[in-house]
């Protein structure tokens, strides 16, 4: 087994990769998972706010549009990027949705283009994603989605979570590359405290800041969800479907 770890969307990714985990703990890929494991069926990622209402008034009334900049919703928008809020909504209304994200969305878009099959990933869906993409192949990557083009300490340390349960899954004979072993060290590092290592990160000091810590305490919890949303197509769009 051989993993790679990206830290941010805007290094080069490798070509050869037969599954990737696109990480934005804070909060995309947190939220993609949250729909569903409440039961939702179609979400399409889009990379700006002008695809996301575009969609939102072609595909109708039935579908929930979310999304975030600056950690909050856009104008217009049905509900944002918090999982706690997506949850509070009645099951009906959030079967089918877009979401567009300041970080996260992109990067998904940006691991579909270079190949190999993608999952959204988080610290909620750790163990079952990475047994979902170890089915792939043998040769791994994780995408950070990273803060506005750069690093993102929480993305790297959910990344060092990442790593540990592929490695259990099979723990002799994986090779790591400089980051997998940078981001597996910062994990480690934490002494199994991942939620105090996130909440030292500047986006979770802003979510705090904005009323938003009750999402932080949910993204952080680990193993708690058993969806693996892949990213194939829907009608033709980059898609994920239950």
């Amino acid at each position: 087994m051989d993993i790679r770890v990206v830290l941010t969307p805007g290094d080069p990714l490798p070509g050869d990769r037969d599954g990737w985990l696109v990480v934005d703990l804070l909060r995309a890929t947190s939220q993609i998972a949250t729909f569903f494991d409440g039961g939702g069926q179609v979400l399409l990622p889009v990379e700006t706010l002008e695809e996301a209402r575009s969609l939102k008034e072609r595909l109708g009334a039935g579908w929930l549009l979310m999304g975030e900049r600056e950690s909050l919703p856009p104008e217009g928008f049905d509900a944002g990027n918090s999982p706690l809020e997506l949850l509070r909504l009645p099951q009906k209304a959030r079967l089918r949705g877009v979401l567009t994200t300041t970080n996260g969305t992109r990067a998904l878009l940006t691991a579909l283009a270079s190949g190999g099959r993608v999952f959204a990933s988080c610290a909620r869906n750790a163990r079952a994603a990475a047994r979902a993409v170890r089915e792939t192949g043998d040769r791994l990557g994780i995408l950070c989605a990273g803060l506005k083009g750069g690093l993102s300490w929480e993305d790297g340390l959910c990344a060092g979570l990442l790593v540990e349960r592929l490695l259990e899954e099979e723990p002799r004979g994986a090779t790591l590359d400089e980051g997998a072993e940078l981001v597996r060290r910062a994990y480690r590092a934490g002494a199994g405290d991942f939620a105090s290592g996130v909440l030292a990160s500047e986006h979770a000091r802003r979510l705090l800041d904005l009323g938003l810590g009750g999402d932080v305490a949910f993204c952080c919890e680990v193993d708690a969800g058993v969806s693996v949303p892949e990213l194939t197509r829907w009608e033709g769009l980059p898609a994920f479907t239950g």
